[in-house]
């Protein structure tokens, strides 16, 4: 299933250059197209596991203003012949769209939505979509590891990502709908699953959740150094005992 307009373009040009190393999580060193060697953000708090090739070439994007330390943020990578989406804020505008456009099964009576709502005292939730069938709340997750044409989540172990699952179980127990959301930018994958090997805990909460009655979508985007677009949807690969 296409999703034809559910997309994020760059505002200004992408600039070329290769990876060189990645470091303090946020940051990483890349050679550009013109020789330079700068320092930019990298929008990624995982491990990238798979997703950082030396040598790769990478696009990034320029920002000019005086208050940012860096002066390009790291967008994007190229492995096994396409290029990954590492910017974790991507996904978010693209599930606000895809909402806002009634573009998915999901979210095929939606009337409003809002993103970043808090739930609770200490957390958020980054949709709040309302339908024709009440509120559903929506967590939403970036997916850049694939195996063997499988995207898998998390790339590394995430106690923050076991704890919004166990937000969403929570509301569904108050009756109230929940969904996970999660962007696969990259194009080789052709199934998802939860990354079992990686984190067990995680793991046990996602299928914990589907049998609570939280809807588990995953949709593949397409990523080029215009535009990265949401593509088909992902069937799930994991049994729920």
């Amino acid at each position: 299933m296409a999703h034809r307009g559910v997309c994020h373009r760059f505002s200004v040009p992408l600039v070329p250059g290769r990876l060189l190393r990645r470091y303090k999580r946020f940051l990483a060193d890349v050679m550009l197209d013109d020789g330079r060697v700068v320092t930019v953000h990298c929008p990624n708090s995982g491990s990238m596991k798979g997703c950082l090739e030396e040598g790769a070439p990478v696009y990034c994007s320029p920002n000019a203003s005086p208050k940012r330390r860096t002066a390009y943020t790291w967008e994007m990578i190229r492995i096994n012949g396409g290029w990954v989406g590492i910017n974790t804020g991507i996904p978010n505008i693209l599930a606000a769209r895809a909402a806002e456009n009634r573009a998915l099964p999901l979210f095929k009576t939606v009337q409003r939505v809002a993103r970043e709502v808090r739930l609770g005292e200490h957390s958020r939730i980054d949709l709040k979509v309302d339908s024709a069938e009440g509120p559903i709340f929506v967590e939403v997750k970036n997916v850049t590891l694939v195996e063997d044409g499988t995207a898998l989540f998390p790339d590394a172990v995430t106690s923050r990502g076991t704890r919004h699952l166990e937000e969403l179980m929570h509301l569904r127990q108050r009756g109230i709908a929940a969904a996970m959301f999660y962007v696969v930018q990259r194009g080789d994958a052709v199934r998802f699953a939860p990354a079992d090997a990686i984190d067990p805990v995680y793991a046990a909460a996602c299928r914990k959740a589907v049998r609570a009655g939280v809807v588990m979508t995953a949709v593949r985007a397409r990523v080029t150094p215009e535009r990265i677009c949401l593509e088909r949807l992902l069937p799930l690969a994991f049994e729920i005992p």
